[in-house]
């Protein structure tokens, strides 16, 4: 199984493409004439879906290497070889670049905040090429692993510890909604994490969903959105 030091460790490489893409996002931002929003704009539409895709595919291989790693371990039945995920479509990166230089035509324009909010939109761009990769060879892979999304930390989302609390579950896209549930939202460090049968979880999923439970009863509804409202108040978390 992933031992919790071997999920801190690859959500750490993960980390290590992300510093290296906000580097060069950053160095590239510091060039851009943020006084011309128009320019610095249609410039970061240009310029995004190449960054995203070259950290991207470091992302994918990181994620490859570990799902190969962790299916040795496991002695799963049968061959298999990971294989990379699908890069984003450069439409889904440039309207994520429409939406952070918003700030630049603010009065006042406010550079500051659309860097900001561009670091956690490539944060989550970059990383979706790892998440990605573990979903699709947990859906091909004929040892029918399942996954689990491990999550980090104690001010995790209510969203996020939600899924968590459902353990290692996920196995088609019927079983995940629809991939409703490898959704991520910017500067999310959760970690997709690949189960095989009689393996143990890398954390204490019983503990959450009994946060979880708690909150629903408190709530009175089966509604997640109303369920994890409730998280939110009661662990005071976002």
């Amino acid at each position: 199984m992933a031992t919790p030091a071997e999920v801190a460790a690859y959500r750490a490489s993960q980390q290590d493409v992300v510093a290296l893409a906000h580097a060069e996002l950053a160095a590239w931002w510091a060039s851009q004439d943020t006084s011309d929003p128009r320019a610095a704009a249609a410039a970061l539409e240009t310029a995004l879906p190449d960054l995203v895709a070259a950290y991207g595919d470091m992302a994918m291989a990181v994620a490859a290497d570990w799902y190969d790693m962790l299916r040795e371990q496991a002695r799963a039945s049968g061959a298999y070889r990971a294989a990379l995920a699908w890069s984003l479509p450069a439409e889904q990166v440039q309207a994520t670049a429409r939406w952070a230089a918003g700030p630049l035509f603010g009065e006042p324009p406010d550079p500051a905040k659309a860097l900001s909010m561009l670091a956690g939109a490539v944060q989550r761009l970059v990383q979706q090429g790892g998440r990605d990769t573990l979903w699709r060879n947990a859906q091909r892979d004929p040892s029918e692993v399942r996954w689990a999304r491990v999550p980090h930390g104690a001010k995790t989302c209510a969203w996020c510890r939600m899924l968590a609390s459902r353990g290692a579950v996920y196995l088609t896209r019927k079983s995940a909604g629809g991939g409703l549930f490898n959704r991520w939202h910017d500067r999310c460090d959760c970690t997709p994490t690949p189960v095989w049968q009689g393996q143990a979880l890398p954390y204490d999923a019983d503990a959450l969903y009994q946060e979880y439970a708690n909150a629903r009863d408190a709530a009175g509804s089966g509604n997640p959105k109303v369920i994890t409202a409730q998280m939110r108040r009661d662990l005071g978390i976002n």
